[in-house]
């Protein structure tokens, strides 16, 4: 089992907004995180909110973090929804509630054959669906096993061609579910994320024509689910409720790109299908600024036939593909040839366009796949301008057995941007660290530190530094005095500060904050040496409470003054502590929530 990353709490923060945050960290507070389990590189945890049934989140992770994550909340406004917060909070804050689990490749790598297929059945028994996908599994492996056998000697076999009204009926059904509801079903975001992974069944299907050469019959397909898609009635209600379906969309018009720009096609054939797609994309128009199927219209009306980008596949420099001003969707239209070019094993042609069109990342891992890591590494020094370019290529070389290649490349990324290259910086660490390369670890370590300050990253330079610690150290802590936490920061600098007991800066970071998030830790670290700051700031982030009736955070109001009056038994005035607590108490009496509250605080003093 992989080691378990080393997450931070900043790194949440990024993929989250801050309300969400806030609401995880009230989540994480409130023990909502049930079993939560860690199995290979895959974290999963249930969490219980507003339904009966607990939402069920899964979090894919490597050893530079977090990769994927999901939930089955139909939380979709941007970033990370509050489950998923407080599971990695969980995971961060609490690592020894986490259950360490064996990967499924594991348990399975003992059992024989028939107590293989024994369980499977058993499986597919209890979830009648799997059975479809474990067929499509089954034909799709076979077929690739032959694909292995006669690489480079034949053509992929091509698949009998569907029946348009099989599948205009098979979208119809995963529009219009019949039968009992599922779990789920009464929420129509959920109801609408499902039916769109059921749509890309479907779609996959269109690839796997794509893939063969066979161009033709995947237009055939995309066009049948197109048809259903667009129904006017069904369209509208789908925009309400989740924005699913127009990634769908963008989906479909990248495969229609790239079946269009494999399939053989006459003049006319382009010309009505660029029609089509032009009629779609206006149907669309209405919902969002940039309607689907408008890359898909430039392939089909400029194909391989453009004079610009001849030269550029014959390896002519500096090449504009676009005589008037470049669209929207350039990069997706480049995207789809690339795709077609790397199919088709045109590697001059892919390498000449991505190069012609300064697709810098595309030309540099494409040298890394023809064994040319050294072309790749310089190419990469010249061309690459951000740290996640950088990060990108260097992941490619590292995957190959290239580290000392990566690890250069690692080392230039670094340069391009100080201020955004915290991931670049916290994998180059590792990867440095395992190879041997102490000074490249230590040197990430600090740039990890420097772009983002947290007590993770703190720790990671104290742990490559070594014998250079207190020299590295120093360093860390006059850049974080020079620096002006923001909100989503403030906390992690306060927490260094009190960790190197630097009381003073930690207050100072507190009090300019003002934040309870970011005056807690300080409160709970200082009480006894600073009483009369800690009663001063426990008052300020009680009083308002209290004074606005918050009624569902009286129990935060009561916290603090009981942290008020730790610091004034250690000051030794904890009778006016308890005066001042009567007071509150007599002046809100009518806060029936409160006072049996402040009545059992002053109990316990």
């Amino acid at each position: 089992m992989g080691q378990a990353p080393d997450l931070t709490e900043a790194a949440v923060r990024r993929l989250a907004r801050p309300q969400s945050f806030e609401r995880g960290e009230n989540y994480y507070e409130q023990n909502a995180v049930i079993d939560i389990r860690r199995r290979g590189e895959t974290l999963q945890a249930d969490v219980e909110g507003s339904q009966y049934e607990p939402y069920r989140v899964r979090i894919e992770l490597d050893d530079t973090g977090i990769v994927e994550t999901n939930c089955s909340c139909p939380y979709d406004h941007g970033g990370i929804c509050k489950h998923r917060v407080a599971v990695l909070l969980t995971y961060i804050r609490d690592p020894d509630t986490v259950t360490q689990r064996p990967p499924v490749t594991e348990l399975l790598t003992d059992l024989d054959r028939e107590r293989l297929v024994s369980l499977l059945g058993d499986l597919v028994e209890e979830h009648p669906d799997l059975a479809e996908w474990i067929e499509r599994e089954i034909e799709a492996r076979s077929t690739e096993a032959s694909d292995d056998e006669d690489a480079g000697q034949t053509v992929p076999t091509r698949q009998t061609a569907p029946d348009q009204e099989t599948i205009r009926r098979r979208v119809d059904s995963i529009l219009y579910p019949s039968g009992p509801p599922t779990r789920g079903a009464q929420d129509p975001h959920a109801a609408m994320e499902s039916r769109v992974d059921d749509l890309r069944d479907l779609l996959a299907e269109a690839h796997v024509f794509i893939d063969a050469g066979d161009g033709e019959t995947a237009l055939t397909v995309l066009e049948a689910i197109t048809d259903e898609l667009l129904d006017g009635e069904w369209l509208r209600l789908s925009h309400d409720d989740s924005t699913a379906i127009f990634e769908f969309f963008n989906e479909l018009s990248g495969a229609f790109s790239e079946a269009l720009l494999t399939a053989n096609l006459s003049d006319t054939d382009r010309e009505e299908w660029a029609d089509r797609l032009a009629e779609w994309a206006d149907e669309l128009a209405s919902y969002t600024r940039h309607p689907p199927f408008q890359t898909a219209v430039a392939a089909a009306k400029r194909g391989w036939d453009d004079d610009c980008l001849q030269q550029a596949l014959a390896g002519a420099d500096d090449v504009d593909l676009w005589a008037d001003e470049r669209p929207w969707y350039a990069d997706d239209l480049l995207e789809a040839r690339l795709a077609v070019l790397e199919r088709e094993g045109r590697t001059d042609e892919y390498l000449n366009l991505a190069q012609a069109t300064g697709q810098s990342v595309q030309y540099a891992t494409k040298l890394v796949d023809l064994n040319r890591a050294d072309e790749a590494a310089e190419y990469a020094r010249d061309h690459l301008s951000t740290p996640d370019d950088a990060l990108t290529v260097a992941k490619t070389l590292r995957d190959a057995d290239q580290p000392t290649a990566a690890i250069e490349v690692g080392r230039y990324g670094l340069t391009l941007n100080r201020t955004r290259n915290v991931a670049l910086a916290e994998w180059l660490r590792g990867v440095a660290s395992a190879h041997g390369d102490d000074e490249t670890a230590r040197e990430a370590a600090i740039a990890a530190f420097k772009a983002e300050p947290s007590m993770a990253t703190y720790r990671a330079a104290r742990e490559v530094a070594d014998d250079d610690w207190p020299t590295v150290r120093d360093e860390l802590l006059e850049h974080l005095q020079r620096r002006s936490p923001g909100r989503e920061t403030a906390r992690e600098f306060a927490e260094i500060f009190l960790a190197e007991e630097m009381i003073d800066e930690a207050i100072a970071i507190a009090e300019e904050s003002g934040h309870y998030t970011v005056v807690e830790p300080v409160v709970e670290a200082v009480w006894d040496d600073r009483p009369e700051w800690t009663i001063a700031a426990c008052k300020d982030q009680a009083e308002p409470i209290i004074e606005d009736g918050q009624s569902d955070r009286y129990r935060h109001a009561v916290q603090w003054l009981r942290y008020a009056g730790k610091a004034a038994r250690a000051a030794g005035g904890l009778n006016a502590w308890r005066e001042y607590v009567e007071t509150i108490r007599d002046d809100h009496y009518r806060k029936y929530k409160l006072r049996p509250m402040l009545e059992e605080l002053l109990d316990e003093f």
